[in-house]
This record gives C-alpha cells, sequence and structure tokens, in this order.
C-alpha cells in the first residue's frame, strides 16, 4: 500500500494521475508513400532525412492492400490520417499521377460538351485529412446519384442556387503533401540525389531570392517589392522585372540561376513549357548548378500540370473507359464519368514543374504551381509563403506550404463566399485545390527558414 491506501485505490489514482498529465505530441514524423520498385532509390535520401525526423515508409502496394476505400485514392487518403493522428506531419508521395494514385476535385465549369463539368487533379485531397472535430475528411459530402463519384465539388459558375462548396470541405490541410512526379527507378533516383545534394549545400551560401514579373497580366510589382522588403534582412533579394514587352529573357533569368538561388517567386501568365516571354524549360533543365538548384513557386496558368484536365483532354475513366476528350471532339449528353485514379502514359500530361524535377540533374529541386488556369487571387497563396518565411516560423518547405493555404483560407473568406452572376467566386474558392507542391515537403530550405 502507498500512504495507507488498499492497492486497488492505489492503481486507481496512479491511473487518474496519469490521464491527467498531458501526453507529449510525437516529433512530426515525414511519411513517404512510394511503391516498393523505387524504395531502394531513396536509400541515400532516407538515410539524410532520418538523422533530423522520424521517417515511415508505406510501400504502396501494401497500403493498398490493407486500406478501405472506395477506390486507391481514398485508401492512400486513411492512411494518411491514420498516420497523422500518431504524429505525421509531412507527406512525400514518390510517382506522378501514372504510379501513385491522384484525386481530382470537381467544378460546373460552363462548357457545353463536357455537360458542364471539369475535373482537376489536386493533391489538397491529401492534406486535408481531418474534420474540425478530427474525424475523417472524404471530401464527398454530397454523395446522391453522380455525386458518388465526385469528389471536392465546387459549384457556382453554372449552378447558382447551392453552396459553393457542395462537398462541404474543410480545406485547411493537416499535413504538408508533396508529389516527386516520376515514372521510373532512374527518375526516383535522380531526384533524391539532387535533394541530398541540395540539403548538404544549404549552409554554404546566404539565401537568394530571385522575384520575376511578366508584363501582360496584372501589375503586381508592388506586391512583389513589398514580398521582397520582408525577406531582405535574411536574404539576398533580386528583381527581374520587365521593361518591355521583350524583357526579361529567359538567359537573363538563367543568369541569375547560375549564380545560385535558393527560391523562384514568378507573377505573370505560364504555361506548360514556362513563364511567359520568360523562363523556359529548355533554359531551366541545362542549369548546371547541381547542389543549388532553385525552389521556385509560380502564379501562372499551367506551369504545374500534373495530369489530363477532363473531360477536356483525353483520359481514362474508373471503368476503364478511354475518351478524347472535348478538345477533340467528344460531346457528353450527361455528367462525364471521373478520370481514373491512376493515368497512365498517354494520358498522362506534363509541365516544365515535373520535367525541370525529373528530367536532368540541373532544373528544380521543388515546385509549387498551378495544374490549371490560375488567377490573381493566388497572389494572397505568395503572400502567405513568403510572410511565413519573413517570420521564421516554416522551418521546412512543407510548413510554408501549410501557411500559405490557410492564410489564403482567412483572407480570401472562403467560408462566406456565395454564386454571384459573375464566374470568379468559385475561382477564389478552389485557387487553392489547384495549386500543386512537387518536391520533397520536409526540405529545409536554408537557414533563413530555421
Amino acid at each position: 500500500m502507498l500512504g495507507g491506501m488498499p492497492a486497488a485505490a492505489q492503481a486507481l489514482a496512479l491511473a487518474l494521475l496519469t490521464a491527467a498529465v498531458p501526453q507529449s505530441r510525437p516529433e512530426p514524423a515525414l511519411i513517404v508513400v512510394t511503391p516498393r520498385a523505387f524504395v531502394p532509390a531513396l536509400d541515400a535520401w532516407l538515410a539524410l532525412r532520418r538523422a533530423d525526423l522520424p521517417v515511415v515508409v508505406d510501400v504502396l502496394e501494401e497500403v493498398l492492400a490493407a486500406e478501405s476505400g472506395v477506390d486507391d485514392a481514398e485508401r492512400v487518403k486513411r492512411r494518411l490520417y491514420a498516420r497523422w493522428r500518431d504524429g505525421a506531419r509531412y507527406v512525400l508521395l514518390v510517382g506522378d499521377v501514372g504510379v501513385v494514385p491522384i484525386r481530382s476535385m470537381v467544378l460546373d465549369r460552363v462548357t457545353e460538351p463536357a455537360f458542364d463539368v471539369a475535373f482537376y487533379p489536386c493533391d489538397l485531397y491529401y492534406g486535408d485529412v481531418a474534420e474540425q472535430d478530427g474525424s475523417f475528411e472524404d471530401w464527398n459530402a454530397a454523395h446522391d446519384g453522380h455525386h458518388a463519384g465526385y469528389f471536392g465539388e465546387v459549384c457556382g459558375e453554372k449552378n447558382k442556387d447551392g453552396p459553393i462548396d457542395l462537398d462541404q470541405v474543410d480545406y485547411l490541410p493537416e499535413l504538408a503533401v508533396g508529389r516527386w512526379p516520376v515514372r521510373s527507378f532512374e527518375e526516383a533516383a535522380r531526384i533524391a540525389r539532387k535533394t541530398v545534394a541540395f540539403s548538404r549545400a544549404r549552409d554554404a551560401t546566404p539565401p537568394r531570392t530571385l522575384f520575376v514579373h511578366c508584363d501582360g497580366w496584372i501589375d503586381a510589382r508592388p506586391r512583389l517589392d513589398r514580398l521582397g522588403a520582408l525577406i531582405a534582412p535574411r536574404h539576398e533579394v533580386v528583381r527581374c522585372y520587365d521593361g518591355s514587352a521583350d524583357e526579361p529573357r529567359d538567359a537573363a533569368i538563367a543568369a541569375q540561376l547560375a549564380r545560385g538561388t535558393t527560391f523562384v517567386f514568378h507573377a505573370g501568365h505560364g504555361d506548360p513549357g514556362g513563364f511567359d516571354r520568360s523562363l523556359r524549360a529548355h533554359t531551366l533543365l541545362r542549369a548546371t548548378n547541381f547542389d543549388t538548384l532553385p525552389i521556385v513557386f509560380s502564379i501562372g496558368c499551367s506551369t504545374a500540370v500534373i495530369g489530363p484536365q477532363a473531360p477536356y483532354e483525353a483520359y481514362l475513366d474508373v471503368h476503364g473507359a478511354t475518351h478524347r476528350g472535348t478538345n477533340a471532339g467528344e460531346v457528353f449528353r450527361s455528367h462525364p464519368p471521373p478520370p481514373a485514379c491512376r493515368q497512365p502514359r498517354p494520358f498522362d500530361q506534363t509541365s516544365i514543374a515535373e520535367r525541370s524535377l525529373r528530367e536532368s540533374d540541373g532544373g528544380a529541386i521543388a515546385w509549387i504551381g498551378c495544374d490549371t488556369g490560375a488567377q490573381p487571387c493566388a497572389l494572397t497563396l505568395l503572400d502567405g509563403f513568403v510572410e511565413a518565411l519573413a517570420r521564421g516560423d516554416a522551418p521546412r518547405l512543407g510548413d510554408a506550404w501549410i501557411a500559405a493555404i490557410r492564410e489564403y483560407h482567412a483572407r480570401e473568406r472562403l467560408t462566406e463566399l456565395t454564386p454571384t452572376a459573375d464566374w470568379y467566386p468559385p475561382s477564389i474558392f478552389f485557387q487553392g485545390m489547384k495549386f500543386v507542391l512537387l518536391g520533397d515537403p520536409s526540405l529545409e530550405p536554408g537557414p533563413a527558414t530555421r
């Protein structure tokens, strides 16, 4: 007995005391979801990460066999939800959309041949794993009829009577999700080598940030100037703004990258091949500064295309049927079947973002960008990202990305948006859903962010 208490009473008292003491949450962990065949390609990178983070490797084939769900994307998400409950913070998906499942969100975009439906690849689905009460977030609150197969539905462009957030998506990510868009062992090994080199060299030189602005879009230069001033105390800031319709050329930016650049922040028009009248894929892929490759954040259309935009482009649907897409003359007389969770070649699409990571030892080390059309409101994402860096409370790339999404959700007042006669409110809502992080979310960009 202790203090004259019977043994049973003592045991009860100790149990109550233990329950009353707050239990420390485990150190945030990195979860790696990868096909079994790619695991050996990651050895050196995994050893580096395990030196300062708990790392769990979830073999994709085992996850899909063990977890329940309506499809492979939900099975992966349910495993990530369980990992989050155990303390996970970062997730790296090793594989492009033909390898690791992707979820496509839905917009009621007014396009008659597509039956006013558009699908866009969306990795925020994997980051937003929980509702506010901690329960699993399935992104499928509306599931009658065709809605059962439509996840993350956003309305307001065609349908004006109901809410914009039809599926009641929580939106706020608990996990920082990045993707290495690789298709082979060799590509996985290349990105792993590049990331190890970047991590080992990050203390060698002070952080250097390049702001790129291209004419023809809205004038975002005052905004970029403000962001530059925020990080100037810790970063060397370089501005590459256009003075005419012919500048800046990609050669001018390439010269800056050759000096070693930590971040490139781009505002202006874009396309899958690069920045409009500016940095193009063929130039970026020739970069030779292997250990000082940049992290790129582009507020430009389609610089981070990762998969087909169904039903406009050719795609494989959930039933295994192929579609040539409305761009090639296909017409849908009813709701289009959603895309399959994997889009193998030839349906997969690519962009400068994917190519810059996987195709050469140059290019970029990570890329945040839009996988379809971007609007000026996306600058709020860039605001949140840079402000997190400036505050010093985002030690890793994924922390800054989570901050960006959460700031966007608050500042753009997504919960208050309602349909109008215009198409823009739903576009504001799903802006954060169509931006993706390609790269290692546990990457530490440098001394300025630690």
